[in-house]
């Protein structure tokens, strides 16, 4: 079992024009996510520059690495973020290495 509250770091590759329909997918994924044990916190950042490699970088915090593996790998969250499935991501997460 993981301890301690973890980060979790999700980069998105997403074209301008498909902004809206990321947002609108985005946002139905997290509406399930953070009904899920575990769940801290989420913030969205995006990109200011015109043609980012990454252009929305999510930081959501855990109280653990095992809730938030159990939060998305189950039918519900596949179902809640499958309109995500268009944009790649890069995701890790990530415990605290130094202060």
């Amino acid at each position: 079992m993981a301890e301690g509250e973890v980060t979790v770091i999700v980069a998105y590759q997403v074209n301008a024009e498909d902004v809206d329909r990321f947002m609108d997918a985005w946002e139905k994924a997290q509406a399930h996510l953070k009904k899920q044990k575990g769940f801290v916190s989420t913030t969205l950042y995006r990109a200011e520059s015109a043609n980012p490699y990454f252009r929305f970088v999510n930081v959501g915090c855990w109280q653990d690495a095992d809730h938030f593996r159990a939060a998305t790998q189950n039918s519900k969250f596949q179902e809640a973020s499958g309109r995500l499935a268009p944009y790649p991501l890069y995701a890790s997460v990530y415990e605290v290495a130094q202060t």
